[in-house]
């Protein structure tokens, strides 16, 4: 490796663009010239012209909006109740589906916990499901599909029963 002068541009972690030059305070940062650092894949050819790129303009609206955000905070906040509600009406009918379970067999007994201990778990699954098939297609379907789990996801056990921890 060679030695440097001391007013050599050297490589830096400075933002694309930018280099400083030796023992220079912060106040002589220059930009450099962009010419030379042209990247295709930014769609910018070496002449210092945009290239077509159809990919570089998707990529400046994939974040959420404000109201995406707030609507999965208020339906995750909702969803979280639901698991709550859903995990007590569990506990509560636990004996009553023992007993039921003992006249099926291991097999059934087996499957009727399963399926009944996993409905705590199903909002949770319902709202990663909302959010992993509607990405990109809009915040109105993900509000369609997060409304249509709240509804169908009310724990009506607890409710009609008034089952109670």
């Amino acid at each position: 490796m060679r030695k440097r002068t001391p007013r050599e541009a050297r490589e830096s972690a400075l933002a694309s663009g930018w280099t400083v030059e030796g023992d220079a305070p912060e106040s002589d940062l220059t930009p450099a010239p962009t010419s030379h650092l042209a990247d295709p894949a930014l769609g910018q050819d070496p002449a210092g012209g945009e290239l077509a790129d159809e990919g570089a303009a998707a990529d400046e609206t994939d974040g959420l909006s404000n109201a995406a955000i707030v609507l999965l905070g208020a339906f995750g906040g909702i969803y979280l109740l639901y698991s709550w509600g859903w995990f007590i009406v569990a506990q509560a009918y636990s004996a009553v589906n023992s007993s039921t379970a003992a006249g099926s067999g291991i097999v059934g007994g087996v499957l009727q916990q399963i399926i009944f201990w996993a409905a705590p778990v199903a909002p949770a699954a319902w709202l990663v499901t909302a959010i992993l098939l509607t990405r990109g297609r809009g915040t109105g379907r993900l509000a369609l599909a997060l409304v249509v789990g709240a509804i169908v996801l009310i724990p009506l056990p607890m409710l009609v029963s008034g089952v109670v921890a």
